[in-house]
């Protein structure tokens, strides 16, 4: 078997987008925004992160309803740039996924070691322990894996309306912030750190684009699962910032990674840690889901070997599981080694995205017509920019992963013309040249 199946309706692609969005940034980034601004500036953060992201959104939409593959970002690339620009974004992805779940991972397990007490020295075997459940998961099937994002979203939003609910005080102080800034309190330097760090809290719906080839009726589904998506994460995301932001003018407790915990009685924190672990769990199930159709589309594609191009019986691609369980395990081990910080992951991750996101502005731009052309475009490309306006030498990274992409693709192509004549002389008396040229077509074809 090597063609995914089309299982995927509306309701269940709405409930992975938002599982693939809402997650680990849920609890974690309100904390983190105030521990590098203010509550003004953190305010303000999460506003621009949304309305920077519609555009892009829109994008995400147009060009996953016109290149339904589960190649996704690297699909579009190919449509504008060719081949080369598959394997160049592909590669990028391949090296920016292993960084996500990761960091997901350490900011559950640091809920973990609040709530039980533990010792930080335990950070590294919680963060392992929280990726093990999605990966089993996402090995049982997309039935298990919507079944788990569905809970998880009924969850999200029974804590997130009880938590402003219990605060009422604190969500009002944080629509104060909204509806009457203080703009003289705003610094524009520490205002664009926040802003770059709460965006890690809106990556996810370009992941959605490699499960795009398993939707029922892609034509309307996919729109609908995004736009659909898009006000469920914003109502959440604003109801939990203003609570937040709210608490962090009359005490500075709530200004970590854990700070949500603070918010709760310590009696109550053993049932929030379990709704982050049940959230933080669905949203690594929803990307893992994602990122190894990713790898499976890579090795279909020829970037990566065709042992990661096999499906088991219940249509998984099993081995590109495995190879991201091995990536997973092994950024853990790195960032342990070298005392990586958290947010280091998260910058480096969302400046993988920005670029990727640059590229397909441009493929969007080559396809559009009319309004949509003129409007979109612009406002997505301005978003990008001034996102990336701030990230230095780390833009390296990005760049190096660019050229390993181009370098695979020639090489690839190199090998091919070195083959091909080499099977046309072998086949010049029959069969050997026929068998050979039906080989290549077959892997043109797929």
């Amino acid at each position: 078997m090597n063609n995914l199946r089309c299982q995927i309706s509306v309701f269940t692609g709405t409930v992975l987008a938002v599982g693939m969005v809402v997650g680990s940034g849920l609890f974690g980034l309100p904390g983190l925004a105030l521990q590098i601004s203010s509550p003004q500036i953190a305010a303000i953060a999460w506003l621009t992160c949304a309305i920077l992201c519609f555009p892009l959104l829109c994008i995400f939409s147009v060009l996953g309803t016109r290149y339904a593959s589960a190649g996704g970002l690297s699909r579009y690339a190919e449509a504008a740039l060719g081949r080369p620009g598959e394997y160049a974004v592909a590669a990028v992805l391949c090296g920016t996924l292993p960084l996500v779940l990761p960091a997901q991972a350490m900011i559950g397990a640091s809920y973990a070691l609040v709530v039980f007490g533990i010792d930080r020295t335990m950070l590294l075997p919680l963060s392992i322990a929280f990726l093990v459940g999605p990966i089993c998961i996402n090995l049982s099937g997309v039935r298990a894996a919507a079944l788990v994002n569905t809970v998880s979203l009924v969850m999200i939003t029974a804590t997130v309306l009880l938590l402003g609910a219990m605060h009422t005080s604190d969500l009002r102080s944080g629509v104060e912030l909204w509806i009457s800034p203080h703009w003289a309190d705003i610094d524009l330097r520490r205002l664009w750190k926040a802003v770059a760090l709460v965006f890690w809290a809106f990556l996810g719906w370009e992941n959605v684009s490699f499960g795009l080839e398993e939707f029922k009726d892609p034509k309307t589904s996919i729109s609908r699962a995004y736009f659909l998506s898009f006000l469920v994460v914003i109502g959440l995301y604003f109801i939990l910032a203003a609570t937040v932001n709210g608490a962090s003018i009359g005490t500075s407790r709530v200004n970590t990674t854990e700070g949500l915990a603070h918010l709760v009685s310590p009696d109550r924190r053993m049932a929030l840690f379990v709704v982050t672990l049940v959230v933080i769990l669905a949203t690594a199930n929803a990307w893992i889901f994602g990122a190894s159709r990713l790898y499976y589309a890579a090795a279909r594609s020829g970037l990566l070997p065709p042992l990661f191009a096999e499906l088991d019986k219940r249509g998984v691609p099993r081995n590109a599981l495995l190879l991201l369980t091995a990536c997973f395990f092994g950024v853990l081990l790195a960032v342990a080694f070298f005392h990586v910080h958290l947010t280091v992951l998260v910058l480096l991750a969302n400046q993988n995205f920005l670029v990727l996101y640059l590229v397909c502005i441009y493929c969007f731009f080559k396809i559009a017509r009319g309004y949509q052309r003129w409007i979109l475009t612009p406002a997505a490309l301005a978003s990008c920019c001034f996102m990336l306006g701030g990230f230095g030498y780390t833009l390296i990274y990005s760049v190096a992963l660019l050229g390993v992409g181009i370098s695979c693709e020639r090489s690839r192509n190199r090998s091919r013309a070195w083959t091909i004549p080499a099977k046309a002389s072998a086949g010049e008396n029959g069969s050997p040249r026929l068998e050979g040229a039906s080989r290549q077509n077959a892997r043109d074809n797929s």
